[in-house]
């Protein structure tokens, strides 16, 4: 339990005050007065002035944040609201630009710390199309293609090359269905079309051994780039994706603290036992990368949200009135506690699934 409650605080609480971090950078840069800048909440435990800020730490050290002199109010000299739009629309980007930052450096590091890659597979039927020759040579979903005329299969290329040798000629299969062998006939298609194969199956390589590979500093950058890149056009395109029932509804899940807390858990309790700190990097980068994403959603009392305001500001050519845009964030931040609330008794009644990390 203790490890479990240092990840979370630890994950949790640097990625929030990293995202807090690069408001309060970029707001200094811009003449912004910053007028606290917080590590935790409230109640404060200590505090010390230097200069015209007020460096706070807080009782409950889950992130942090940053209070900016009239963040509604132009008025005010040196205040967020009478920056520059260039300026308001840098200071709000920065928090995620930071978790994205944040999120290449970890993933990397879950790349140098040793990434789980299979090195020898097993081919496994996932379906088989009625009436093809798969269907009529009694092959079923779930069974694993050990040999295809007399030669060893290792992954689903090998097994594409050799059925490719033998269409329209009956050949051998040797199969694995639970614990026992069987020899089965067959005999491919001689024409066939992509979706279908020349067998009339669906396989997929599973993998029976995994290892850790451990990459220099360079390639687990560049990995780390690329995984967060895909990260985010998962995210982005997933909406489509749910609509063409390409994935499963589970995956669009919106999580809370007490869902933070179950996969952080989860990556503790797998690093503690395997000693593997890939769970923990893995967790972390993911997270950051959903806390930027979520944060650039243009609902009111998010980062998002103001830098709505801020494009209409540009379109329009005059401002929204600041009373009018701050009742409007509150609502939104009224709205956005309700759901926190709803999705946090969503993940207590139906806790999320136990994680496969793919070791073996």
């Amino acid at each position: 339990m203790f490890l479990n409650i240092v990840a979370f605080l630890l994950i949790f609480g640097v990625l929030v005050f990293v995202h807090e971090l690069g408001h309060f950078v970029t707001a200094k840069l811009a003449g912004v007065k910053v007028e606290e800048f917080g590590f935790g909440f409230p109640p404060r435990l200590l505090a010390v002035r230097r200069g015209e800020t007020e460096y706070s730490i807080n009782a409950i050290p889950i992130g942090g944040f940053v209070r900016m002199l009239g963040e509604d109010n132009p008025q005010e000299p040196r205040s967020f609201a009478s920056a520059p739009k260039r300026w308001r629309t840098t200071i709000l980007l920065a928090g995620a630009g930071m978790n994205v930052v944040m999120a290449v450096l970890l993933f990397a590091g879950g790349y140098m710390a040793g990434w789980p890659t299979a090195s020898d597979f097993e081919v496994q039927v996932r379906a088989v199309l009625a009436g093809s020759p798969a269907a009529q040579a009694g092959l079923q979903s779930g069974d694993v293609i050990v040999a295809m005329n007399g030669q060893s299969i290792g992954d689903t290329d090998q097994l594409r090359a050799v059925t490719q040798q033998r269409l329209g000629q009956e050949t051998t299969l040797l199969i694995r269905r639970g614990n026992q062998e069987e020899t089965l006939k067959v005999t491919p298609y001689t024409t066939f079309t992509p979706d279908r194969g020349a067998l009339g199956v669906t396989i997929s390589n599973q993998p029976l051994k995994v290892e850790p590979v451990y990459y220099p500093l360079g390639p687990a950058l560049s990995e780390g780039a690329q995984r967060v890149g895909d990260t985010i056009r998962f995210t982005v395109t997933l909406p489509s994706l749910l609509a063409h029932g390409q994935v499963p509804t589970e995956a669009a899940r919106p999580v809370g603290p007490v869902g933070i807390w179950d996969v952080t858990s989860q990556a503790a309790h797998e690093t503690a036992t395997t000693g593997w700190w890939f769970p923990l990097f893995y967790v972390a980068a993911s997270l950051s990368v959903g806390l930027a994403i979520a944060n650039v959603l243009p609902i009111p009392g998010l980062d998002g949200g103001r830098l709505l305001f801020v494009i209409i500001e540009a379109v329009r050519g005059r401002r929204i009135s600041p009373e009018r845009e701050g009742a409007i964030h509150m609502v939104g931040i009224a709205v956005l506690l309700t759901l926190s609330v709803l999705i946090a008794y969503y993940d207590l009644t139906a806790p999320l699934p136990g994680i496969d990390w793919g070791f073996k």
